[in-house]
């Protein structure tokens, strides 16, 4: 296992495109296979294959120019075929509302290209409050 810088730029880029509605930057990077997985924050956003692909681009041409992202910290690992990678990102909403998901995704070397194979955004609730 050893850190990887290529996968590392492609989460940054990820949001700095979200920000600017580049749909054409998530499709560039998203496995069109059947095991794509999107895991969100609202329970109905476990979506798969090109659902979850098709998801993804429409949500960033729908943010496009909507919203700011500060890309915060990234890590990115990678092993053979296989990679994985977090972020924490500060997305402020139109409303001014600043969003901070725990992003994290697995990659995928395909035909000599990373794509991201599964994706889980989770909003960070203490265990008290969402345990009692």
């Amino acid at each position: 296992m050893e850190k990887s810088r290529a996968l590392a730029s492609i989460i940054a880029g990820w949001f700095s495109a979200a920000a600017k509605g580049d749909a054409a930057y998530a499709d560039k990077h998203l496995s069109k296979r059947s095991a794509m997985l999107l895991v969100g924050t609202d329970p109905k956003e476990w979506v798969r294959g090109k659902a979850a692909a098709k998801f993804l681009t429409n949500e960033a041409k729908a943010m496009g120019g909507q919203i700011k992202v500060r890309v915060g910290k990234v890590e990115a690992y990678q092993e053979g075929t296989v990679g994985w990678g977090i972020a924490n990102p500060a997305i402020t909403l139109p409303n001014g509302k600043v969003f901070q998901p725990r992003w994290s995704a697995v990659f995928h070397r395909e035909n000599g290209k990373w794509k991201i194979i599964q994706i889980h955004a989770s909003a960070g609730v203490p265990n008290e409050q969402l345990l009692g």
